[in-house]
């Protein structure tokens, strides 16, 4: 592990708290990350400061933790979570301390964490404190829980679904006790909120070993979560990770591809339950509910459905499509090119004719100027040369005409 890799800005603080006559490591999943040469997403330090003496010594930080020891040091901007050596209490709630203690002895801070690899602290000065082994357990691709596994979970329900989503993230295998403890404690997932659930399980499918997936579904974690959810992914166990691994990493595609099994409306009501954000759940029910359609072969069809979807979403739906339904799509995508690239109208937006024009040529405002937008749009489509003003007036009279 190499001094330079640590940004400025962390190693100021290390040396800030130092100089004050305190202990300070970096700690957690940078340790990890540096050991795997991994870039390291955030950089957590830990010291035998007290909250209030690590306020003192730097000029900008905020009070976001400071209950549980965390105090938020603000360096050009950038937040660095720096947090007091801690015992916790008693996990009441089965995912936050009650209550904290703070300890001089780093071990005991190390002691609390989820797993030994995530247990590891460094000094540039002082090397890697690793009383737990993580640096081992990371040689051998193993995740194992910080002492006695069973505690950690029932500490903390959401270390389950993390232990899964590090290993499709890291392609390690679970350490055989740490998932017994897993399995024996899976009920307590239902103490964790829905929104923690999710986000856990969006990594799992972008993981880069998605191989590892049968460590959830053998979890018993899924039926806790939703029976439905559960019995269909289950069901497609065979099939998924092949899919999942050919699947572009966009989260409303992955997720689609772990509910093909639902029809739209439960899908909707799964959404719903694990609080998904509007946009991505109808990315999802648009998905599924065209994934079992006719693949569009002509033009007239292709021109529609890119009509319907907008052409970066009828792509995206031709990718689940072969993917899921190993559907030949070569043949829809050339019409496709073929459509965008001599720009013809797909929709009412890009009609050579408008709701105003027609009510200028007698058409009654509402229902009538809708129905009529519709029929002018249908001939366009099969048609792409029509769409002309002049054209499409005269058909509009000649339609009108004729319903009269």
């Amino acid at each position: 592990m190499e001094k330079q890799a640590i940004p400025q800005n962390v190693l100021q603080i290390l040396t800030t708290l130092n100089t004050a006559g305190y202990e300070a490591y970096i700690v957690g999943g940078c340790v990890r990350d540096f050991i795997l040469h991994r870039q390291p997403q955030d950089w957590d330090i830990t010291t035998s400061a007290l909250p209030e003496q690590i306020k003192a010594l730097f000029p900008h930080t905020v009070d976001t933790g400071i209950q549980h020891g965390t105090v938020t040091v603000v360096c050009d901007k950038v937040n660095y979570e720096v947090t007091t050596y801690r015992i916790d209490g008693t996990y009441s709630d089965g995912r936050h301390p009650d209550a904290v203690s703070f300890t001089p002895n780093l071990e005991e801070d190390l002691l609390r964490r989820d797993f030994t690899m995530n247990a590891m602290a460094y000094h540039p000065q002082y090397g890697l404190q690793d009383p737990y082994c993580g640096a081992r357990d990371i040689a051998q691709k193993q995740i194992r829980g910080v002492g006695e596994a069973a505690k950690r979970f029932q500490e903390d329900g959401l270390r389950m679904l993390r232990c899964v989503r590090f290993a499709s993230q890291l392609g390690f295998s679970v350490e055989p006790a740490t998932y017994t403890a897993l399995q024996q404690n899976a009920a307590l997932i239902e103490k964790i909120s829905v929104e923690r659930i999710h986000e856990e399980l969006d990594k799992l499918w972008k993981g880069a070993y998605i191989e590892k997936l049968p460590l959830l579904l053998d979890s018993g974690l899924l039926p806790y979560i939703d029976t439905l959810f559960s019995g269909n992914l289950i069901a497609l166990q065979n099939d998924i990770i092949p899919q999942l691994k050919q699947i572009q990493k966009e989260t409303a595609l992955l997720w689609s591809v772990v509910l093909q099994k639902h029809t739209e409306e439960q899908a909707k009501t799964f959404c719903k339950k694990l609080k998904f954000d509007n946009q991505t759940m109808k990315q999802i029910l648009i998905f599924l509910r065209y994934l079992w359609q006719d693949i569009p072969k002509d033009l007239y069809s292709v021109r529609k459905q890119a009509g319907e979807l907008g052409e970066h979403t009828m792509r995206q739906l031709l990718h689940l499509q072969s993917v899921i339904r190993e559907a030949d799509i070569t043949q829809t995508l050339a019409l496709l090119e073929q459509v965008v690239s001599q720009k013809d109208c797909l929709n009412l937006k890009m009609l050579a004719m408008d709701g105003k024009t027609l009510m200028a040529l007698g058409i009654p405002a509402g229902k009538s100027v809708g129905e009529m937008l519709s029929y002018l749009l249908e001939d366009v489509l099969h048609d792409p040369a029509h769409n002309t003003t002049a054209y499409l007036t005269a058909l509009a009279k000649q339609y009108q005409i004729e319903q009269e």
